[in-house]
């Protein structure tokens, strides 16, 4: 007998050491190893999954509306220095740029917004988020982009399980 095969002979019994439990052979590419993983699954991971693709929305329309609304400061300043510099010019420019800092501030809190309700943290903030989003789709042609996440954040987080797994805070790390 070689050695090779009274290593797998002793793989193949079961043994025992101090009275403890049968030691068994190893198995490798048992589907049912990796199948059980995905069966747990906390409260946490599934609110996280279910507001994922409306704050990952809300992220992008942030930054296409901090974009858009540079765009507009860029042609407000374009468009004062082009003309005359009438008195009337002066308060129609600063009232332009009032209307971008404001828009420079919604769509910061829309991308704000949308990172706190991907990690499930700061409801107020979130649910502002969702507002903002929803109350901008009046604002225009582009409202079919905006209603549907904005509706379906505020559904999503008006739901109590939701809702709840906001303010809990994550497990505590444990280092091996």
């Amino acid at each position: 007998m070689t050695d090779a095969d009274d290593r797998e002979e002793k793989l193949a019994e079961p043994r025992r050491e101090d009275d403890g439990p049968p030691r068994r052979a190893p198995t490798y590419n048992d589907l049912r190893d990796d199948y059980d993983d995905q069966m747990i699954r906390t409260p946490a991971s599934i609110a996280r999954d279910r507001v994922f693709v409306p704050a990952i929305a809300y992220v992008f329309i942030g930054i296409l509306g901090i974009l858009g609304t540079l765009v507009g400061m860029a042609a407000a300043v374009v468009e004062y220095f082009d003309s005359r510099q009438r008195d009337d010019d002066v308060v129609l420019f600063l009232f332009l740029l009032w209307v971008v800092c404001v828009g420079l501030c919604l769509f910061t809190l829309v991308i704000a917004g949308g990172l706190s309700m991907m990690r499930l943290r700061r409801y107020g903030l979130a649910l502002t988020a969702t507002f903002v989003v929803t109350g901008l789709s009046l604002a225009g042609a582009y409202a079919i982009l905006f209603f549907p996440f904005g509706i379906w954040g505020l559904v999503l987080l008006f739901r109590p399980d939701i809702r709840q797994e906001f303010g809990r805070r994550p497990p505590a790390r444990v280092d091996d």
